[in-house]
């Protein structure tokens, strides 16, 4: 960017900023829109720190250079093989999480897993939560019953295999930016950030489908970009065709929307690649690894499912943003509707909805899907899903505001850091009583000054309101280092067929997160753990498609 593009684009986006900051999302979070004049100061500092932290980094940052020192570490570096170098990295990251293993021993026992311990032992009946993980809680359980008489001791071999599989994953991923050039110093931060980051430590041993999902995500992060930025290379290597279609496979089992960003992702890089390929031939490989584990989930969740007594998740799950929507409309607008409309409305959901209202089950909370998407008629949606869109999208046109804060307030974490209602991450122990198989935490070594401070860490708000050190703990950064990360790299060679691609996982999983039910730190995490492949984009001119193709 020339010199007047840095400053337009610093002013514009400081704009954009400050009136989410400091007015839009006071807003969303009071659920009032009323423009306060107390606004206006807090605005301007906004907007003046901002523009000055933006024309440094837009100015600077694709400038900056490294001490010489990073040669003498590369150099130090260099003299261990990729094998070693990959050990290390794994074994340093794992070990630095083994206390929080012997702290919370079996693991963290999320609240998803007090109804998935019931299914795993009496039978897993739902795909609701993913088949593979409940089978593997079923599996682990049924372990730790035969050999320990204890279902916990079969959870601390989970808990281990997590450590296993995620330590191994962001191992990968570091020595992956140090195969694509990014400074040394990157790279080793990268590796320290994994290992110390408190959140990763923690989720590695969570009992909840995220952890294993997130590690075959950031896997599947490593052979995408690979495709990307080399793929004649990629192509040639017979592992990454083995790999990728087994890697693939597993990111769409651990999670339901892996599949979601797998199509994205792949999508979009045909849409903008293809027309420049020479010899379609030479892509026929790839084309056929990519639709083999498309075409064996298909399978796994068609006949297998069947064959098993599955049944898939009530489509609700996927309809969290037009539920809230319609359930605005009807907590809010009720009176003004037709009869008409009331009587469709209520073949949808349930009557009239309450405003945030706990004591029953016909909740409208802006902030949080799970109460509206109870209210929800799946089964009539199945059979008149044409007549709900047209409905939906009729009523849109005479409450569009209404829609628009009902989307706002269900995503406000994601855009928004000064909300962070669910941003603490998982550490909680739940009383036994519980679980219908009773379950609790047996710590193997327990020191309390140490699970204070995880506690703490996890838990506590005050972290999230420290300047910069929130940074760490709230997600509502995430899409401002999307739009960061997309200017920085704008003005790139080839930006939309070279650069942009690199940045498809993170848009697809961000993608994903703003359709969830509520802006949870646990949603975003995924993000956060590839946000090192902007590193990639901003740095490395040469090293973005080597080929082509």
């Amino acid at each position: 960017m020339n010199k007047t593009a840095k400053t337009v684009t610093s002013v514009l986006l400081a704009f954009f900023y400050s009136i989410a900051y400091t007015v839009v999302g006071p807003m969303m979070k009071n659920q009032d829109t009323t423009f306060l004049k107390s606004m206006i100061l807090p605005l301007f500092i906004c907007f003046f720190v901002c523009t000055g932290v933006n024309l440094i980094l837009f100015t600077f940052l694709p400038k900056l250079k490294f001490h010489k020192s990073h040669i003498a570490i590369t150099a130090f570096v260099n003299k261990l093989s990729d094998k070693k170098q990959f050990l290390i990295v794994w074994a340093f990251i794992f070990v630095c999480w083994i206390p929080v293993f012997l702290l919370t021993f079996p693991g963290v026992l999320s609240y998803d897993i007090i109804s998935q311990t019931a299914s795993a032992i009496d039978g897993i009946t739902s795909n609701h939560h993913p088949f593979l993980h409940t089978w593997l809680l079923r599996i682990f359980m049924k372990f730790g019953a035969a050999c320990f008489s204890s279902y916990e001791v079969g959870l601390g071999f989970l808990s281990l295999l997590q450590m296993i599989v995620l330590s191994y994953a962001l191992a990968r991923f570091v020595l992956f930016l140090k195969k694509k050039n990014v400074h040394m110093l990157l790279v080793l931060f990268t590796a320290l950030f994994s290992a110390f980051w408190f959140t990763n430590a923690v989720m590695s041993v969570s009992m909840i489908k995220d952890t294993l999902h997130a590690a075959f995500f950031v896997l599947f992060v490593c052979h995408f970009t690979d495709i990307v930025t080399d793929y004649s290379s990629y192509i040639r290597k017979r592992s990454n065709l083995i790999a990728l279609p087994i890697i693939s496979f597993f990111m769409f089992a651990t999670r339901n929307n892996g599949l979601h960003i797998y199509l994205f992702c792949f999508g979009l890089l045909a849409l903008f690649r293809l027309p420049q390929v020479k010899k379609i031939a030479s892509c026929i490989p790839l084309i056929a690894v990519v639709i083999l584990p498309v075409v064996l989930f298909k399978v796994y969740t068609g006949p297998v499912f069947k064959a098993l007594g599955v049944e898939q998740g009530e489509v609700r799950e996927t309809l969290c943003v037009p539920i809230q929507q319609l359930q605005r409309v009807s907590s809010l607008k009720y009176e003004e509707l037709t009869e008409e409309q009331r009587a469709v409305m209520r073949s949808y959901i349930i009557d009239c909805p309450s405003w945030m209202g706990y004591d029953h089950d016909r909740a409208y909370d802006p902030f949080l899907a799970d109460p509206a998407k109870s209210c929800f008629y799946s089964a009539y949606y199945n059979e008149t899903k044409a007549d709900f869109w047209k409905f939906f999208l009729k009523t849109g046109r005479q409450y569009p505001g209404t829609y628009v804060i009902a989307f706002l307030s269900n995503t406000l974490g994601y855009w928004y850091p000064g909300y962070y209602y669910y941003s603490a991450v998982m550490y909680e122990d739940y009383p036994a009583d519980l679980f219908i198989y009773p379950l609790t935490r047996r710590s193997l070594w327990y020191n309390d000054a140490l699970n204070s401070l995880y506690g703490s860490l996890c838990l506590d708000d005050f972290w999230r309101d420290i300047p910069v050190v929130r940074f760490f703990f709230v997600q509502g950064f995430s899409l401002w280092i999307l739009i960061y990360s997309l200017i920085l790299s704008w003005k790139k060679k080839g930006f939309f067929t070279k650069v942009l691609p690199l940045l498809f996982p993170m848009i697809a999983q961000f993608g994903i997160m703003i359709l969830c039910p509520m802006a949870s730190f646990r949603y975003s995490w995924p993000f956060y753990l590839i946000i090192p492949i902007v590193f990639i984009t901003i740095k490395n001119d040469e090293n973005i498609n080597k080929d082509n193709d």
